[in-house]
């Protein structure tokens, strides 16, 4: 509150009559357009807070967290953990029905999800051992009963995969809890996957490990025994004419809005940045993630931006995409227009960051 006064007056300050300023025999106009000149100083500092707040809120660190593991825990071999990082505000209802369906799915294709595991891992040798599963739910600050609900399901696991749980110690947005999981992840290859279980599980987890062996294979170095970075985006962007007809005018603009700005501000070979089912080789894990600034909902766009940079391969796969009832996302259209302003304001925040050297990266 205290530095909201201190704008306030610095703003009614510039906005006095310029000769109390001592401007009115220093401008290049007359004494009459003083007032426009000081009023488009204020504007353009006001607009220049605004664009660049997402830099200002991760000065201060904040991403502090507890974690517990609820299931295994054991002697691990990394190259033959998948880990699943889940991050989770307020999931109590949905997140349970995700985890039984991903639970299911993997008990009864074990088997075939360890040979795509192996050919997406470039592991040429046989082995009869299956890849196990390492459960990551970050609990962004929830007020609900996430926390118990993430406990009930650890109990369930009795095949020696693991459960941890990561619990914030205050809400840090969805990209700060994805960042916190992907750190503190383990597997070979590493799989975000939304809370809400949008992305069918038994689509998408064949199809991005299937799309990340092309990328392994064409990227890999014959003298290295580590995988490239490479990363794979589920992708809904085929599913946009299906839906098309049921979608107001005002949510198709901002659609192809965001779109437009997204090719030309991130990367034009990404349709869907947005789509919360991304598969990653653990080198992509360290230098996307280490490197990660935002930490709301357009932290994947600031993704795209540094793999880009860092020339981390990208491809793009569709898959089975449904909406699920219980989004924290406000669906009016006054709020989708403020949501896509703000992911536009995070989107030029990052390239401006990025261009003017206040944001580094680490190779």
């Amino acid at each position: 509150m205290r530095n909201a006064m201190k704008y306030l007056f610095l703003c009614a300050a510039l906005i006095q009559p310029c000769n109390s300023l001592g401007l009115d025999h220093a401008l290049p106009f007359p004494h009459s357009y003083s007032y426009l000149f000081c009023l488009g100083i204020v504007a353009f500092v006001l607009l220049a807070c605004y664009i660049f707040y997402p830099a200002y809120i991760n000065v201060g660190g904040g991403l502090g967290c507890t974690a517990t593991v609820l299931a295994g825990g054991g002697k691990i071999d990394q190259e033959n953990i998948l880990s699943l990082v889940i991050p989770a505000y307020n999931e109590a209802e949905r997140l349970p029905i995700m985890l039984d369906a991903t639970l299911e799915y993997l008990g009864t294709n074990r088997k075939y999800i360890t040979q795509l595991f192996r050919a997406a891992g470039d592991q040429k040798g046989v082995s009869s051992e299956l890849v196990q599963c390492e459960f990551i739910i970050v609990n962004d600050g929830s007020t609900d009963d996430t926390e118990s609900a993430v406990r009930k399901y650890a109990a369930k696991v009795k095949n020696g995969d693991t459960v941890k749980l990561i619990s914030m110690h205050q809400n840090c947005g969805k990209g700060g809890a994805v960042k916190t999981g992907m750190l503190q992840s383990s597997g070979q290859l590493c799989l975000m996957v939304d809370a809400d279980g949008a992305t069918d599980i038994s689509d998408g987890l064949p199809k991005v490990l299937k799309d990340m062996k092309c990328l392994v294979t064409e990227n890999q170095s014959n003298n290295s025994s580590f995988l490239p970075p490479a990363a794979v985006f589920g992708s809904r962007a085929h599913l946009e004419e299906e839906s098309g007809a049921s979608r107001s005018k005002i949510r198709t603009f901002l659609m192809h809005a965001f779109h437009f700005f997204v090719k030309t501000l991130c990367s034009p070979r990404i349709k869907d940045t947005q789509c919360g089912f991304k598969l990653f080789t653990r080198s992509a894990v360290v230098l996307l993630f280490t490197n990660l600034h935002l930490r709301r909902w357009a932290f994947d766009t600031e993704a795209v931006v540094i793999a880009e940079k860092l020339s981390v391969s990208v491809s793009e796969v569709g898959v089975i995409w449904h909406e699920v009832d219980g989004s924290k996302l406000d669906v009016g259209k006054i709020a989708l227009a403020m949501v896509s302003l703000g992911m536009l304001r995070d989107m030029i925040c990052v390239r401006a960051c990025y261009l003017l050297g206040i944001w580094k990266l680490k190779r």
